[in-house]
């Protein structure tokens, strides 16, 4: 192994590091911060406690992306939104079976289809928004995919009024995690908040700066690399929070997590980086979405076939396709070099 990698390596792995801490340490006091100034919970939860667990993403891609590293940024958001279905949910069902709440699928399972689907037009419609030139996500994209995460928002907002037997349970799953924060003294939250905003910084820096470097070094594109170690190092917070809650037995949770996720991710964070520089559909890219696609469709048989339940067998053929795209996808990458 080769010096150059090993120290990118290193500073990929440092990097994650320091974007799991500063995420936990911002999210923490946000919240904090924003009870002792009587925030309701629930909107603490829409918004702080939803930032803060994509705030790792969102720091490693906002530096990807002011570095015109904007292949990693396309490979990580859709490698994200893979590993969360695929994995995520998939090791998340052969935990515990996964209940599905039939408010899900009429409305954020919807959205999140509705958001692939957009990015699909965007990427490829020809003159889409008065563009020219290469296939990818303009900054007028960009304002487009920011305005639908504004709509989803205000969705889950008006969602969340209504009783808790039709609520979404994206909505309730968010502020049960914001009154589950303890109070604490508004210095140590303001400290708390600081230094996870300064450990995101730096944490995006040396993470891009690693995954970048690791690609030369292997030889290996940036979107394989987004695709693959950086989508599983950044889901490491999706991971845990689904294991943890069906481990509890809060199982529709699980669910809604990763399905609140991949809707953040690919209308928040990739429309944030379209914002800061055009995202071109590298080669292979159309594949990547229509893999998205297909993973997001199939979650609509599979949440109703066994009694509103993701049974362990439809968990374990979820896991199985991951694997088999991934392993596609490297062998391509490794053939490539």
């Amino acid at each position: 192994m080769s010096p150059d990698l090993l120290t990118s390596l290193g500073l990929f792995a440092g990097g994650v590091v320091l974007l799991l801490l500063g995420g936990d340490l911002l999210v923490k006091g946000a919240v904090a911060l924003a009870e002792r100034h009587g925030v309701p919970p629930l909107t603490v939860g829409l918004t702080l406690v939803a930032f803060g667990t994509s705030a790792p993403e969102l720091a490693l891609n906002l530096a990807a992306a002011s570095s015109g590293a904007t292949d990693l940024t396309f490979g990580n958001m859709t490698g994200s939104s893979l590993t969360n279905i695929g994995l995520v949910l998939g090791l998340s069902a052969l935990v515990r079976p996964v209940k599905v709440q039939s408010s899900l699928l009429r409305r954020e399972l919807p959205v999140l289809l509705g958001t692939v689907c957009l990015l699909l037009a965007l990427s490829w419609l020809p003159g889409a928004l008065g563009r020219t030139g290469s296939l990818g996500l303009t900054r007028a994209d960009g304002a487009v995919l920011l305005c639908g995460f504004a709509g989803f928002v205000w969705m889950l907002l008006r969602a969340a009024k209504q009783p808790v037997r039709v609520g979404a349970p994206l909505a309730a799953e968010v502020s049960e995690a914001a009154r589950s924060e303890p109070l604490m003294s508004w210095p140590l939250a303001t400290v708390m908040v600081l230094g996870g905003l300064a450990l995101l910084g730096i944490g995006g820096n040396l993470g891009e700066e690693g995954a970048v470097g690791a690609a030369l070094a292997l030889g290996l594109s940036q979107q394989l690399v987004g695709l693959t170690v950086v989508s599983l190092a950044t889901t490491l917070p999706e991971l845990v929070t689904s294991i943890m809650a069906v481990r509890r037995g809060q199982t529709d949770m699980a669910l809604g997590n990763i399905v609140g996720s991949n809707i953040f991710n690919l209308l928040f964070i990739l429309g944030t980086a379209s914002l800061i520089g055009t995202v071109p559909l590298p080669p292979g890219g159309t594949v990547i979405l229509l893999a998205v696609l297909g993973f997001t469709l199939l979650l609509f048989p599979l949440s109703i076939t066994f009694d509103w339940t993701i049974t362990r067998p439809e968990g374990l053929l979820l896991l199985t396709l991951y694997l088999a795209f991934m392993g596609w996808q490297l062998w391509l990458g490794l053939a490539a070099t």
